[in-house]
């Protein structure tokens, strides 16, 4: 169940997440990759800029907010169930802006970095994540990149 969706009227976009199964907790000992589509989420794409002496550097800055979900497990809890509907969030994961059907397969053109680049500059690779339900209201899991 996903809480927060009436009460925050910026959980308005859709998210596609791509959950890396990593080959030591494959059965086939490679990297899996499964796809889950998600509503109801605040998205936001930023850019930052740095200065290093005379060089200037831009970046790219995403954070994704997702309500509250049953649907949700850990990684230790995930892995191990399939084609349940559910989803994780963990460092490495690619999340899509919108609603994507690619699939990520490992080989050309479906590989992760190939997903990336193709839906740039609203695709990024998770590089933080925090379970945020604990709080008393607001309750949702972030992911940035």
């Amino acid at each position: 169940m996903q809480e927060g969706i009436a009460m925050n009227p910026n959980y308005v976009h859709t998210i596609t997440v791509y959950n890396c199964l990593r080959a030591a907790d494959s059965k086939k000992g490679a990297d899996e990759w499964r796809r889950t589509v998600l509503h109801g989420c605040f998205y936001k794409a930023s850019t930052a800029v740095s200065q290093n002496g005379t060089d200037a550097m831009q970046t790219n800055v995403y954070t994704v907010r997702i309500p509250r979900s049953d649907r949700y497990l850990p990684y230790e809890e995930w892995k191990d169930r399939e084609g349940d509907g559910l989803f994780t969030i963990s460092k490495g994961d690619v999340i899509v802006h919108g609603e994507c059907s690619d699939l990520i397969t490992g080989k050309p053109p479906y590989t992760a970095s190939q997903i990336l680049l193709k839906n740039k500059p609203d695709a990024f690779m998770v590089t933080s994540f925090s379970d945020n339900t604990g709080h008393r209201m607001g309750k949702h899991y972030r992911a940035g990149g």
